[in-house]
């Protein structure tokens, strides 16, 4: 107490008169008066007539000091024990059993058992979604008493500071009470059946949406304009990362960038050309959809993504835009246009040529032969990228047939077999499950034994494909694509496909994964849940392991007497020289059974234009795979067949522009200035819940777009 204090009380104490000394069973008297435990209840005021005793003889007054003594020197007793039991870096104790006769404690938080922590921290901030997750969660308390989760200050009504990052069903009780709060119910076991997707109160079930897959917490995605997918799609359990600790050490990236070691390549952006002096427009083909997963990623946590990550044919390929699969043959042409909305001028257009591969069924496909080439390194650990990986190849385990056979190997500082090829999959999938981090990252060790694996395995008449799961940052040996792309390119000769498909982001190689599939006449994908593997291993498996088309290139020719300029929209690492499309020595690109692939440009006509004029042409031409035979095959576009206005055009042309729209003002595009993110957020929600109800990618990128809006601010 400070001296002032001190002071008033000796002279209230002097006045009292002169102090006795303490009886000599004091000690017996306190054993018998103190209540062995104290129970702490919330102050009351005294009821009328009721006057408090005073300690005013001198005994009472002994007994005051012992008692208050008793308590100052107990509970300096108890602090020490706590601070000397309390393991370093531990969360603040609330309330600890062996001082439970001494001190009441405070009602503790809900067992650890029952305890969930929000998959990823950046999801906490989500103000509206915060109590609808805790309800889709399993926990427990009414929903204007939900506060939100992840926070410091932990349970609610708990001890001052709470647990640093909070702890999901800390919860008020429904009943009010001075320490009363409601213990969560576990999440419920995860039984993932079917989705139903609610558009503009429209139920649309699916029931092939969902399979068995381990790990899946919902069985319920609701699109609707409130309630977008990008929140809900992040509920799997175990599949959506924490965020990691700077990659480069420390608690903040350098340069104050979202993620430290990230590694892009700016393949620069499309001009407009003249076609009286270049009329043709080449390029290899590309099912990537890599760097829509990356933009992904990066809205979803709240940062726009660098310029350099966008490479726009990627995201126009990341949509299912429901052209007409080929009645006979292996490919089926669209052509569209219409007027363009983002600005240029009354006389620019918007193009759209689409190919669509045929498809073929889980029993009509080749037997396969997969060789799992696994990064377990130290990166891997972090962000739980491991523990996804493994989720999701469980997940293509799942839909292998019994005549399917699967190799794995794992690599961090060395290279090493773990299964040669079997058709047990439950004995891989213990393998899988069991794997550990260990070591640097010796990708080019781990690749180059994938291929001899895959060598010892091939059968005639199968599928030979390796799928190498990383996060493409190479330490140990050679790091960069180069040294490795020869043998990637001689083994692809020989019919043995790679994918490659990324994970993590922060110290995290995408110039390495998207060229490793292109060399590897493989495809690259970015998965960053268990929702993307699933599409790519469940939804489109039998295109993901099945190649229809090799060396697949596009030629389009622009008729100057109709077009004054055009420009083709991304596709920049994609350029072939114009005089080779009839060279089938280049290497170009390959499409899956049942995929899509979505060209875009925009072109400018010239006033004289004659309805009756063809405007270009759609060549394509590509080694077709199950007759070994170069196949030419060609789609005309005339002036007549542009739709008077953009609405009144088909809605897989306004999802292409949208989207095409979206990647140029993220990307930075010289010709996309002027142009306003917010001013597409109405026609992509119009798209999501009108033109495409109940497709969970295009209510998606609605709300990518709102996210991209915010982030830029």
């Amino acid at each position: 107490m400070n001296p002032s204090t001190q002071k008033k009380l000796t002279e209230r104490l002097s006045a009292l008169g002169p102090t006795p000394a303490p009886p000599a069973d004091l000690l017996d008297k306190l054993a018998a008066d103190v209540p062995s435990r104290l129970t702490l209840a919330p102050e009351i005021a005294d009821p009328p007539n009721v006057v408090r005793p005073r300690f005013g003889r001198p005994a009472q007054r002994w007994m005051a000091l012992a008692a208050s003594l008793v308590a100052v020197l107990g509970g300096t007793f108890v602090g020490l024990r706590l601070l000397e039991e309390k393991p370093e870096n531990a969360a603040p104790t609330v309330a600890v059993d062996r001082f439970e006769e001494r001190v009441a404690a405070i009602p503790p938080p809900p067992p650890p058992a029952a305890a969930q922590r929000i998959p990823e921290p950046q999801a906490v901030a989500r103000e509206p979604e915060a109590k609808e997750e805790l309800a889709l969660l399993g926990y427990v308390g009414r929903a204007d008493q939900v506060r939100e989760m992840g926070v410091e200050g932990g349970v609610e009504g708990g001890v001052p500071g709470g647990v640093a990052g909070g702890t999901v069903g800390g919860v008020p009780a429904a009943e009010p009470g001075p320490y009363s709060y409601a213990v969560p119910s576990a999440p419920p076991p995860a039984k993932p059946t079917r989705r139903d997707w609610a558009v503009d109160e429209v139920v649309i079930t699916d029931p092939a949406a969902l399979g068995s897959s381990p790990g899946i917490v919902e069985d319920t995605i609701t699109v609707t304009a409130k309630a977008p997918v990008l929140t809900e799609r992040r509920l799997e359990a175990a599949s959506s990362p924490a965020l990691a600790p700077p990659s480069t050490g420390g608690s903040a990236e350098p340069n104050d960038q979202p993620y430290g070691d990230v590694f892009f390549r700016d393949y620069g952006t499309n001009p407009f050309l003249d076609p009286e002096e270049d009329r043709f427009s080449t390029f290899a083909l590309d099912v990537d959809t890599g760097s829509y997963g990356v933009v992904r990623r990066f809205l979803a946590d709240g940062h726009r993504p660098p310029p350099e990550a966008i490479r726009v044919e990627e995201m126009l390929n990341a949509f299912d835009y429901r052209d007409p699969a080929p009645s006979t043959g292996d490919f089926a042409l669209t052509a569209e246009a219409a007027p363009t909305p983002f600005g240029g001028g009354e006389r620019y257009r918007v193009l759209r040529f689409g190919l669509k591969a045929r498809e073929i069924t889980a029993a009509e496909r080749k037997r396969a032969n997969l060789t799992f080439v696994i990064d377990i390194s130290g990166s891997m650990d972090q962000e739980n990228r491991l523990g996804l990986v493994k989720q999701a190849l469980g997940l293509l385990l799942e839909r292998l047939r019994e005549d399917d056979r699967v190799a794995l190997v794992v690599y961090g500082d060395e290279a090493r077999v773990v299964e040669p090829g079997t058709s047990d999959f439950g004995r891989l999938r213990t393998a899988i499950d069991s794997l550990q981090i260990d070591g640097a990252t010796n990708a080019e060790a781990g690749l180059l034994l994938g291929y001899d694996v895959a060598r010892r395995n091939l059968r005639p008449g199968a599928i030979h494909r390796i799928i190498l799961c990383s996060d493409g940052v190479a330490n140990v040996g050679d790091t960069g694509p180069d040294s490795i792309l020869e043998r990637i390119g001689s083994e692809a000769r020989r019919g043995i496909e790679l994918t490659t498909l990324g994970f993590g982001m922060g110290n995290y190689n995408d110039v390495l994964m998207e060229q490793l599939a292109n060399r590897g006449n493989g495809r690259y994908a970015y998965i960053d849940d268990l929702l993307e593997a699933r599409r790519l291993f469940v939804d489109e498996l039998s295109g993901t392991l099945e190649t229809i088309a090799a060396d697949a290139k596009a030629q389009v020719e622009f008729d100057p007497r109709v077009v004054d300029r055009y420009r083709l929209i991304g596709y920049e690492n994609r350029d072939v020289a114009d005089h080779r499309f009839r060279d089938d020595t280049v290497d170009a690109g390959e499409i899956g059974a049942g995929h899509t692939v979505t060209a875009l440009y925009e072109v400018k006509l010239k006033p004289e234009a004659a309805p009756a004029a063809r405007l270009a042409t759609l060549r394509l031409r590509y080694r077709s795979v199950a007759g070994e035979r170069v196949i030419e095959q060609e789609r005309p576009l005339f002036v007549r067949e542009i739709h008077p206005s953009f609405e009144a055009a088909p809605r897989s042309l306004q999802l292409a522009a949208v989207v095409a729209e979206f990647g140029e003002l993220l990307k930075g595009s010289y010709w996309a200035r002027g142009g306003d993110l917010g001013a597409l957020v109405p026609r992509a929600e119009r798209l999501a819940f009108e033109e495409f109800g109940g497709d969970v990618r295009v209510a998606e990128l609605a709300e990518l777009i709102g996210k991209a809006v915010k982030a830029g601010r």
